[in-house]
């Protein structure tokens, strides 16, 4: 009888998501009745009931269990996009104290060989003025590369793990990815507006990058905090972010100078694609989920596929990245280290376990 209500447990979990059955597994399944084959197949059929019951208040109480983790990272991407505006508030009035103040010696000529060891160029109009040396940009060089298409890499498994997670209703991955996005979006805004750095582009990339009115109004109007205090200059950007610097739209519109340390495109592509790869292997040895391959070959086929693809696609990121001075190699680095840690760390997998179970909400 445990074997037979075990088979059709698994038939009545089918439409679930693996969070849940997970959770349904752990159920105890009701002892055989002592009686007829009769008598029996009506308690198979109250079982099957009740673990179809079950399954449907599995996440608690439905869509709060989708929208939370969503609303985390609504949240902390705000307050990291707060931060970051701080930073390049702070590194627009630096590189402008420094520019004054620059002076090249008459008649300096630097050398070839000087040019290509160093990444940061001399001239203000140069690429890499006022930035820091860093060697491994200086033997890659330079490249432009449009940031509409750095942001198009950076979409593409983000895109598709959405899709999955969302066809195989999984909330414990969901849960557990958005976590993990709300921390290092937290973290990013946290260590850019702590300590500003010089961006790696240079100044005359970061002028072309917020645009004249950007420019202006961080140049201008942002308050001064040494005459208004350090609070309401806060503040005044806390209100750009919301409704732009003029309050005529939602939102702020306008990109950031001087968010070095850490990478936010290398570590948004980087969890999103552990996100899909976990996803699709555990999705692929399920035999309860829809995307189930009951070939062991073909799952390992198909398994090693994506993976060569994700490592090739987070190659062609960091390398546009790095040839487009978008960030030091540091910050890449950092990026790539914070995200498996964050990912793989305790606190998140239990975190996200927990919501995903009816005792997080009650039944």
């Amino acid at each position: 009888m445990e074997r037979a209500a075990e088979h059709l447990g698994r038939g009545s979990a089918s439409c679930v998501t693996m969070s849940q059955r997970m959770a349904l597994r752990e159920l105890e399944l009701q002892e055989d009745p002592e009686g007829d084959t009769e008598s029996d197949d009506v308690e198979v059929t109250r079982w099957r009931a009740r673990v179809a019951g079950q399954a449907k208040t599995l996440g608690g109480k439905g869509p709060v269990k989708w929208i939370v983790p969503a609303m985390l990272v609504v949240i902390s991407s705000l307050i990291c996009m707060w931060m970051l505006h701080i930073a390049t508030f702070y590194y627009v009035k630096g590189i402008l104290r420094f520019e004054a103040a620059f002076q090249r010696t008459p008649g300096y000529t630097e050398d070839e060989k000087a040019k290509q060891f160093f990444s940061a160029g001399l001239s203000k109009d140069s690429v890499s003025f006022g930035s820091l040396q860093d060697p491994l940009e200086a033997q890659l060089g330079f490249r432009h590369v449009p940031l509409k298409a750095l942001d198009a890499v950076a979409l593409v498994f983000p895109f598709l793990w959405f899709c999955a997670v969302i066809y195989l209703r999984d909330v414990q991955a969901w849960t557990k990815v958005l976590l993990c996005h709300s921390v290092l979006a937290f973290g990013k805004g946290i260590f850019g507006a702590t300590t500003i750095i010089p961006d790696s582009i240079g100044w005359a990339n970061c002028k072309a990058r917020l645009g004249e009115k950007g420019l202006a109004y961080f140049r201008n109007e942002v308050p001064d905090p040494t005459t208004h205090g350090l609070w309401t200059m806060v503040m005044a950007i806390l209100g750009v972010e919301l409704t732009g610097p003029h309050q005529d739209r939602i939102g702020s519109g306008m990109r950031f100078c001087g968010d070095m340390i850490y990478s936010g495109h290398t570590y948004f592509t980087i969890l999103y694609i552990l996100a899909l790869c976990e996803l699709l292997r555990k999705a692929l040895s399920d035999p309860d989920s829809r995307l189930y391959v009951e070939s062991s070959f073909k799952r390992k086929v198909v398994v090693f596929s994506v993976y060569m693809v994700c490592i090739a696609q987070q190659g062609l990121e960091i390398f546009l990245v790095l040839s487009n001075r978008f960030h030091y190699t540091t910050d890449v680095v950092l990026a790539v280290l914070l995200t498996f840690l964050w990912y793989t760390s305790a606190p998140i997998c239990i975190a996200a376990k927990w919501w995903a179970q009816p005792a997080a909400w009650g039944r």
